[in-house]
């Protein structure tokens, strides 16, 4: 297997997951990045990341490399290490923003002590939309799994599959409380307010989990992408197959019927970085100039006719 690269975002489930491959993979071929304090940050991090003098991440990954190892997780934003693992080599969870914050003060004032009044830590920069800044910033849709913990099992069954690494679900840090029942509706309201952009980023993020859940039940590889689009003049967008080198055929539907195709073969320099098949040469892109009267918009995928994106006036 490729190494994996687990991005843990806190209060997430993560430490199951990490428990899980752990006990698959051994400890010798886990490496964990969760600060320069932290005392379970393992030997190679600490050296070229927090040791003395530059951060070295291409030197960490390539003593990563040489020790031959198979799994690195930890509280980093996304550009740390996507550029060297590759995207479709890096996996995350999401979860409920308002659940996630109360989980993590609760567990920071149980196991850490933490003396911070709970307004002050949900309204504190460190810790408002913190999803979205860790994960939801980058590209994320070319990840190879954004998961959810309200799908945990189907999405560990989803790496398990993929990545030929025996993953189970057990229970971590689920001791301490989470409930909406313990706050008022305004206190709630006023997390929600202070993590709008999470939310956005959540709610996106589980729709494109559909997508995938869908794909696989009905067979069917599934076409990572991402589209953008601007009423009247054009829809542009990258399209991958997994592991596949051969671009994917994108369709245009206007009012039912097709009206264009075209190959996603066009040099995206992000999806590049991230190394996504064909060097990044992922990108695709429509002209609306003659569709201004149009009701409703589609872009399919041929190969396997999965829907990518729809919009309609009404």
């Amino acid at each position: 297997m490729k190494p994996i690269l687990f991005l843990h975002i806190p209060k997430t489930a993560g430490s199951s997951l990490n428990k899980s491959a752990t006990d698959w993979l051994g400890d010798k071929a886990v490496e964990r990045d969760y600060g320069p304090e932290k005392y379970f940050s393992s030997s190679l991090v600490k050296q070229h990341i927090y040791g003395a003098g530059a951060i070295d991440e291409f030197g960490f990954f390539s003593a990563f490399q040489a020790e031959q190892k198979a799994w690195l997780s930890g509280h980093f934003h996304a550009d740390r290490y996507v550029h060297l693992f590759g995207a479709q080599n890096t996996i995350s969870f999401v979860r409920d923003p308002v659940e996630r914050v109360i989980s993590e003060y609760n567990y920071l004032v149980n196991k850490h002590d933490l003396r911070q009044s709970f307004e002050e830590f949900y309204r504190s920069p460190a810790e408002t939309n913190k999803q979205f800044r860790m994960l939801g910033q980058f590209p994320w849709q070319a990840f190879y799994l954004v998961g959810s913990t309200e799908h945990y099992s189907d999405c560990l069954e989803f790496i398990s599959l993929g990545k030929a690494v025996e993953i189970y679900e057990n229970q971590i840090n689920k001791k301490y409380p989470t409930s909406h029942a313990t706050l008022n509706a305004e206190t709630l309201t006023d997390i929600a307010k202070w993590n709008a952009r999470d939310y956005l980023f959540v709610s996106e993020a589980r729709a494109y989990l559909e997508k995938q859940f869908d794909a696989r039940q009905h067979g069917k590889a599934f076409c990572y992408h991402d589209i953008g689009f601007i009423a009247d003049q054009h829809i542009i967008g990258w399209a991958f197959y997994s592991d596949s080198e051969d671009p994917a055929n994108i369709a245009l539907y206007v009012n039912g019927g097709r009206r264009q195709t075209i190959y996603a073969s066009e040099h995206r320099p992000e999806l590049q970085t991230l190394q996504t098949p064909r060097s990044g040469h992922n990108g695709f892109r429509f002209s609306l100039e003659n569709y201004k009267n149009a009701d409703r918009i589609e872009v399919k995928v041929l190969n396997t006719d999965q829907t990518l994106w729809c919009w309609s006036k009404l």
